[in-house]
């Protein structure tokens, strides 16, 4: 089965994407401040791009769509998309043809971006060429985020390979076990709870881990995230709310209303997953957010999720 199968889905939206590009630029974010992790509610954080492989096109697979001429005929920020999309479309089968259309990319940036693409798009084909095309990168930036794809890649193939590669990945290396160990509990939610319950590192990143555990499984297995959550050690809180948290942020993405009804009506864990159905609100819509934080009945918790709300 193809680890792209929304590629179709993927060029119509480009398409609408690249249609809006001069309408965005005026209040365009730089690459550098889109980056910073955001805490949520004093007490987690949520891990920034990547969330995980593009969903572009396998080898093999339709109609390629872009070509290095059809690139050369457009201009500006188009060019750059549309050479992006080729070196995705070369990435599985032919990584030095990608590399090549990254090299066409003006903006700095988004060269080292789409070559850290390359590099996780053809992780399952050779990892050791996928390595050494993350080490030549020389910005750190890109150079971390391309660990952090490669662990990405092989996080529901090989667990220790995966977590060895967010090892490397530097400013992402938290944020890469966040999401890695999240991918592994789809697949495997023992090894997941068993990693965290590890209690490896700072108390941050033990409780970013449970919440990765909570986001990841309530994306696909809401109620064994549930079961998975109700057994985190009981020494810490912040870990089951952390878990929690992530179970209603995961809830959110799909219905809002779905998550909310299901936090309200779970004993034991309300508080912490209104929270996080508040944090998935925050990112579009503020007083939204607030809204729902003040259905957060203890109110230690309430100013925790208010005062993320209201940044």
């Amino acid at each position: 089965m193809s680890p792209f199968p929304f590629f179709a889905l993927y060029l119509a939206c480009l398409g609408i994407c690249l249609a809006g590009v001069e309408g965005l630029k005026a209040g365009w974010v730089s690459p550098e401040q889109a980056v910073t992790p955001q805490p949520i509610a004093g007490f987690i954080a949520v891990p920034p791009k990547p969330e995980g492989a593009r969903p572009l096109q396998g080898e093999g697979e339709g109609e390629e769509a872009y070509t290095r001429q059809r690139c050369l005929e457009l201009s500006s920020d188009y060019r750059d998309a549309c050479f992006s999309a080729l070196a995705w479309q070369l990435a599985q089968r032919d990584p030095d043809g990608a590399l090549a259309s990254c090299e066409e990319v003006a903006s700095a940036d988004s060269r080292w971006e789409c070559v850290s693409d390359v590099a996780e798009l053809h992780a399952l084909e050779s990892a050791d060429r996928s390595e050494t095309i993350c080490k030549a990168i020389p910005k750190k930036r890109w150079h971390d985020q391309c660990f952090f794809g490669l662990g990405l890649a092989y996080a529901k193939r090989e667990f220790q390979k995966a977590r060895g590669y967010c090892e490397q990945a530097g400013m992402w290396r938290d944020f890469c076990r966040h999401d890695v160990n999240g991918e592994i509990a789809q697949v495997d939610p023992e090894a997941g709870l068993a990693f965290c319950d590890l209690e490896q590192g700072t108390l941050l990143q033990r409780k970013t881990c449970y919440h990765g555990l909570g986001k990841y499984l309530g994306r696909t297995q809401p109620m064994v995230a549930l079961e998975i959550c109700s057994r985190t050690p009981l020494h810490e809180p912040l870990y089951v709310q952390n878990c929690n948290h992530g179970l209603g942020w995961a809830l959110a993405e799909s219905s809002e209303q779905r998550a909310l009804e299901f936090c309200r009506e779970t004993a034991g864990v309300e508080d912490s997953c209104l929270m996080g159905v508040s944090a998935h609100a925050r990112r579009l819509e503020p007083a939204r957010a607030i809204e729902i934080c003040q259905s957060v009945e203890d109110r230690r918790l309430r100013d925790r999720c208010l005062g993320f709300a209201k940044r």
